[in-house]
């Protein structure tokens, strides 16, 4: 245990837990271990449950959301990684990469209600109540399949980009948009006649996408490029780029619509954007390779799941607003040598873009990039490097 001068300070262990410190922007409060290599994640609030998708497990979690404990596994095909709930029937979907289908698990029973057949190696899926329709993104099939949420029919097969996967729809202007992490680009989509509307050239290793529609405003991850792209969706065209913390992967937009949290699978963190000032204003310490990440409406607590230690964290976002930017003093060079920027190789890169283009290469392992972009920021922050952080929120 590490002394503090008034008190022992426990180290935190995994299970149930919570981990408080006034002077923190956050607040950890569990990480409960899973199946192997969790992606996706899906809450639901009525029953008080989690389920995430163990992609190398070939199964789902289902998490006691009250317990912080596992108390089902549910087999899926080979590889799941996305997952989505649909309220209304009661229905979790997950994508199965490996068996080019998706699995309908009734979520009251948690039996496997029947399995989908979609296109080649399905990576991610969405859907909205008020379309009532469920849009894959497969990969390898360069398509996306729509689904019927009611009657489970296939009801259109639209042609999208090498890696196509995540999807996201604008309901305000009937918009669906998939974004292609091979060919760094996202096809947008009319919602009724699924015609193709607009294209937009992105960063590289494009892999999770987030919507405000009373902005206009999509947010795109660029994992390799490790960025944020700000898409104005009247206009269609990228507004401003973010940079994040290494190898982002995942994104969802908080229910107050009020900022976005963004897993950095490179840095295990998960960084906390303005959505108006497009600013991050922290950086909160996760598990290994974080992933997935979904908000509980009902508590307001984040879950994300990290493929690289096989856990899924809960945490809290205790900042009200922006937190006032951090005085910071130049410093002169040692020697009066000139500035330099920090160098680091080992970047990670997205494992789905990693099994299309280097199947050699293991998921979630590390692939040298170069060097990384240094950054600088508010609370929490990081540059090039990854620091540790305490459970007080400040540099160890």
């Amino acid at each position: 245990m590490a002394a503090t001068g008034e008190r022992e300070d426990p180290a935190f262990p995994v299970g149930a837990a919570c981990r408080i410190d006034s002077r923190s922007p956050w607040r950890q409060v569990a990480e409960i271990p899973v199946g192997l290599d969790p992606e996706g994640i899906a809450v639901d609030v009525a029953r008080r449950r989690a389920f995430v998708a163990c992609s190398r497990s070939d199964f789902v979690s289902v998490v006691d959301l009250d317990k912080h404990e596992v108390v089902a596994e549910i087999q899926t095909g080979a590889e799941p990684i996305d997952i989505g709930l649909d309220v209304q029937t009661g229905r979790v979907f997950t994508a199965d990469a490996h068996s080019d289908q998706v699995t309908v698990i009734d979520s009251a029973t948690l039996e496997v209600e029947t399995a989908l057949p979609v296109g080649g190696y399905p990576s991610g899926l969405t859907h909205v109540p008020e379309f009532r329709r469920l849009y894959v993104g497969n990969s390898l099939g360069s398509t996306m399949s729509v689904i019927d949420l009611d009657t489970l029919e296939t009801v259109a097969t639209v042609d999208a980009e090498p890696g196509a996967g995540a999807i996201g729809v604008d309901p305000t202007r009937g918009l669906v948009i998939c974004v292609n992490f091979v060919a760094a680009s996202a096809n947008f989509y009319d919602a009724g006649s699924f015609e193709e509307v607009g294209r937009l050239e992105l960063g590289t290793g494009t892999c999770a996408i987030g919507i405000v529609p009373e902005r206009g405003e999509a947010f795109i991850v660029n994992s390799i490029a490790g960025t944020v792209s700000l898409v104005d969706l009247d206009a269609i065209e990228v507004v401003e780029e973010t940079r994040t913390g290494q190898a982002p992967v995942g994104l969802t937009v908080a229910p107050a619509h009020d900022r976005i949290y963004v897993t950095n699978r490179g840095a295990g963190t998960l960084s906390v954007l303005g959505v108006a000032d497009r600013q991050e204003w922290s950086q909160i310490p996760v598990g290994n390779g974080p992933g997935g990440v979904v908000v509980d409406p009902y508590d307001g607590r984040i879950f994300v799941a990290n493929a690289g230690s096989q856990t899924v964290s809960i945490v809290e976002d205790l900042l009200a607003a922006k937190p006032p930017a951090p005085v910071v003093e130049k410093a002169s060079p040692p020697d009066g040598g000139a500035a330099h920027e920090s160098r680091l190789g080992g970047e990670e890169v997205h494992p789905q873009l990693l099994r299309l283009l280097v199947r050699t290469v293991q998921r979630g392992g590390a692939v040298p990039r170069g060097a990384a972009h240094a950054r600088g920021g508010p609370v929490g922050s990081r540059g090039g490097a990854r620091r540790h952080l305490g459970g007080d929120g400040a540099p160890s």
